[in-house]
Formats: C-alpha cells, structure tokens, sequence
C-alpha cells in the first residue's frame, strides 16, 4: 500500500523514462552507418595515395638517376638514359661535351613530378628539380617499362 505524500512535502521524484527503445534503435543504426563512411574515406583515400605514388616514383626515381649519373661524371650512363628520340639526334660524345659544359651539378632538389597518360596511352612526366638558384624541368616518356629523359628546360 502507498501513501499519499505528506503535505508540505514533495513527492519522490519521477521516475526517468531514458531513451525509447527505437531512438537508441535509430542512434546505433547512424552510428554504424557513420562508422562505416569513415572507414571508407580513410580506405579510399589511402588507396588513391598509393596509387598516386605508385604513378610518380619511378619517374621521380628515373630523373634523379639521370641527375645522379651526371653529377659523379658517368655520362655513358646518364646517357643510356635518354630516350630513343634523343639518342638519335645526340651522339655519347655530343652529350658528354654538353654536360661537360654546363656548371659543375653540385646538388638538386625535386620539387614537383607530373605524370601524364593521353588519349592513346603515351605516358609522360615532367618532373622539377632546383638546382643552385634555378629551376630546371626534366621531361621523360616511359618506353616500354622504362622511364626515359626526353628533354629538359631551365625556368
């Protein structure tokens, strides 16, 4: 048997009622939903950042193997490098005297590599490099699975 309050006094207090049981129902379904979106952002873009670097380091790594040749003196292998097209129009001996030319290759820094595929699936990069106080952009195409310079100018 329950008494009435006493008057003067309050009632106990009510009684929490909590959440219903389909708004937790609802909250734990956007919970997992949004869980899973996040999932598949950080999935997703790591997926693209490897695949981007899959994409650019060889031709990064074929320009500053080229870059590397030239700077220790070993011109037959920096120009076996080169692509066909340049071959072609420079003997060994030509591109030696040009390099030999140029100010002694101390150092250089890439600072940017774009890869680029046309519509009939030649493939190209350009990649940047600093080199003292200049800028210069080593061009390549990729011949079969290789990289290959094809050019360059100084910025």
């Amino acid at each position: 048997m329950t008494y009435p309050p006493t008057p003067g006094f309050p009632g106990p207090p009510p009684k929490s009622r909590g959440l219903s049981r389909s708004t937790r129902n609802v909250i734990i379904v956007v919970a997992v939903v949004a869980l899973l979106c996040c999932t598949g952002a950080v999935g997703g873009g790591f997926w693209l950042f490897r695949t981007v670097q899959g994409t650019i380091t060889p031709a990064r790594d074929a320009a500053t193997q080229y870059l590397d040749d030239a700077k220790a003196g070993n011109y037959p292998a920096a120009y076996a490098r080169l692509c066909d097209r340049m071959r072609a129009r420079l003997t060994e001996a030509q591109f030696t005297r040009a390099w030999q030319a140029e100010p002694p290759l101390d150092g250089y820094k890439v600072t940017d590599t774009q890869v680029h595929t046309s519509t009939n699936d030649d493939t190209s990069a350009k990649v940047t490099v600093k080199i003292a106080d200049r800028e210069k952009v080593i061009s390549l195409v990729k011949e079969g699975d290789a990289w290959r310079v094809c050019g360059g100018s100084t910025g």
